[in-house]
């Protein structure tokens, strides 16, 4: 008697699957709103700025310095409160609105009389291969500001504004802010890089006893365009990840066909 050959469980299938939603998992983790504090309030100590409110984990930054800025971490989306701490004690807070997976740069500098200004700048992402470069005027004290990279003329900026991001071949560019209407920088820095691929914001910073300089962050790296063009029509090039929704999908059918398949009757083995 010829005894009934039966296919094994497919584990290896659903555990596969479960890793993969496991991955789509932190992928969507990986999206979530991005803070960053850039401190740029004259003559203040080391101080803290935490993001509370809001949808998402509260943000603590720690310990930043004048003329630094934190590594970007996870934060909170939608309303949220912004407080500026040194040591103990407040020194200010505002109110923001974050939008959900959104990548942010807060900017606390002088404001009108004791307390600081609160400004908050988004990230945007380059076009793959490209660079992306973008000057903040973020010295209240310096007044109207002309901006040049590389020798080029970038335009003139009030106090809070910015040249947004500008396609920029990648290189090393000296970069200046002058009064409007002079060739003597009031602050300026050798060698910024741009980098294809990324986008970067410098600061300039500084006045009040403090020395004006740009501080220069990077603030996104261009993602690949999308899934590999498979043939499968819209799915490769599309927003998101729906490539990998189609192959978790048929992962799944294919592990309840297996399971199925093993569960179903035989007929009667041969003698």
């Amino acid at each position: 008697m010829r005894a009934q050959r039966r296919l094994p469980w497919p584990g290896g299938i659903v555990a596969f699957t479960t890793i993969l939603l496991s991955l789509s998992g932190a992928s969507q983790a990986a999206a979530a709103t991005q803070v960053r504090f850039l401190h740029a309030l004259p003559g203040g100590p080391a101080a803290q700025l935490t993001v509370t409110g809001g949808s998402g984990p509260e943000a603590a930054l720690n310990d930043v310095t004048f003329g630094e800025a934190s590594a970007p971490t996870a934060g909170p989306s939608g309303a949220v409160t912004v407080t500026l701490r040194a040591g103990d004690k407040e020194v200010g807070s505002a109110s923001e609105r974050l939008a959900d997976g959104g990548s942010y740069t807060i900017v606390a500098a002088k404001g009108s009389g004791s307390k600081p200004s609160f400004r908050v700048y988004r990230a945007d992402k380059p076009a793959p291969g490209t660079a992306a470069v973008r000057v903040v005027h973020a010295a209240p004290e310096l007044g109207p500001v002309a901006i040049t990279l590389g020798g080029r003329a970038w335009g003139e900026l009030n106090y809070g504004q910015d040249t947004g991001y500008k396609p920029t071949d990648p290189g090393n560019y000296d970069l200046a802010a002058s009064k409007p209407g002079s060739e003597t920088p009031l602050m300026s820095q050798k060698g910024v890089t741009a980098t294809a691929g990324t986008g970067s914001t410098a600061y300039g910073v500084g006045s009040a006893g403090e020395r004006t300089r740009f501080v220069v962050v990077q603030d996104a790296v261009a993602a690949p365009a999308g899934a590999p063009d498979t043939g499968l029509g819209g799915m490769a090039g599309s927003d998101g990840a729906p490539w990998l929704a189609a192959l978790l999908a048929a992962l799944a059918a294919g592990a309840v066909g297996g399971i199925l398949y093993t569960r179903a009757p035989r007929g009667r083995a041969r003698t």
